[in-house]
């Protein structure tokens, strides 16, 4: 993977991400938010690089020159004070979740030492030259603390994964909640995401957890905030939150998708990012499809364009033909070339104008 492409990537990221934040002084300044949000994102790279064979030495003095530059111990040492300050903090965890996810759609196996030093070059990281007000309060910013040696990661369990009959005993039904989410160009969207409901009050918010490789136990123990509790409240389905129990916006729940289910049409999934949103003139996209035939026919295709105001590109693979299936909450596909896979499938099965592969949101469009 070349490292102009991951930095291209982190740009457009950042640029779209960063919107209009206030402009109050300190840490809620906007060249300040910038920055810290540069830093998060760096530092969610270095330590992914850091719990695997660590940066390589020519690599580890471009880090430590960048560092030392540009202040970065100073910003990072003023992040806490983002606890005096909730919606900003919010904000900034919005917005890196985002690029993090962009960056792994956009670059699948990335390298997290590539990315991070890669961060570390890109013209908004320059604060010294780009932002030296938020540099200016102290005069020797200090150096950059040896992070604690961090234990050796647990090797996950050797769980034999639940099959999917045993999964579907445990689901009562699926609910679907909203929430913001950055979209392409820079916008922010409403997304509708499923939330799947187990008879024992447990509730999974992220459904790519049911195709776990460990299994379900061993999700709930990597990534327990994506669990909680549901409940049926006045007619309403109702999740359990920090502070209290909260509805779903949608009081409609469904079962899972009876055997020989049949999909018709085409399905596709968009993501992307830019900065068209703030003024800018950038923006990426990239697609998934798939076009079912009730006949239980598919062929899958994807594509990626980028635009700016002087050129647009594009890149579309070859599609790939084969047969369908659904089983419970699987899609089976068997490709006419000899390869397959197979997605957890959600979707209403009287309106299944969107359906959820392995959590990721495919629309139906007429052409």
């Amino acid at each position: 993977m070349r490292v102009n492409a991951i930095a291209m990537t982190l740009v457009l990221s950042l640029a779209a991400a960063r919107g209009a934040y206030a402009q109050n002084p300190d840490v809620t300044s906007e060249p300040f938010m910038k920055a810290a949000l540069t830093v998060m994102t760096f530092d969610y790279f270095a330590e992914q690089c850091n719990q695997g064979s660590g940066f390589a030495a020519s690599d580890a003095a471009k880090v430590e020159a960048w560092e030392t530059t540009n202040g970065v111990a100073q910003i990072r040492a003023r992040l806490p004070e983002f606890d005096q300050h909730p919606t900003q903090k919010q904000q900034l965890e919005l917005a890196l979740s985002t690029i993090t996810k962009q960056i792994a759609r956009q670059h699948a196996n990335i390298n997290p030492c590539t990315a991070a030093v890669s961060l570390s070059q890109i013209p908004d990281a320059q604060f010294a030259k780009v932002s030296p007000q938020i540099l200016s309060l102290v005069s020797k910013p200090p150096k950059t603390p040896k992070k604690a040696a961090q234990p050796p990661a647990k090797t996950p369990e050797n769980v034999t994964s639940a099959s999917d009959s045993e999964i579907v005993k445990q689901i009562d039904s699926f609910g679907f909640n909203s929430r913001p989410k950055m979209g392409i160009g820079g916008f922010i969207v409403l997304d509708i995401y499923p939330v799947v409901l187990f008879r024992n009050g447990e509730a999974l918010t992220n459904v790519e957890g049911l195709s776990f490789s460990g299994g379900i136990a061993a999700h709930k123990r990597a990534n327990p905030d994506e669990w909680t509790r549901w409940r049926k409240q006045g007619g309403k389905i109702e999740l359990a939150n920090k502070d209290a129990w909260e509805a779903l916006p949608f009081s409609k729940t469904y079962p899972k998708l009876p055997n020989n289910f049949k999909l018709n049409g085409l399905f596709r999934s968009l993501s992307g990012t830019g900065n068209v949103a703030i003024g800018g003139s950038q923006s990426v996209a990239a697609w998934q499809d798939y076009r079912f035939s009730s006949d239980g026919r598919v062929v899958r295709g994807n594509g990626a364009g980028a635009s700016n105001e002087a050129i647009a590109t594009s890149n579309v693979a070859p599609n790939q033909r084969g047969t369908y299936r659904v089983e419970g909450l699987t899609l089976y596909i068997t490709y006419d070339d000899g390869s397959s896979e197979h997605r957890i499938l959600i979707t209403d099965p009287t309106d299944p104008s969107t359906i959820w592969l392995d959590g990721v949101s495919y629309v139906r469009r007429k052409k």
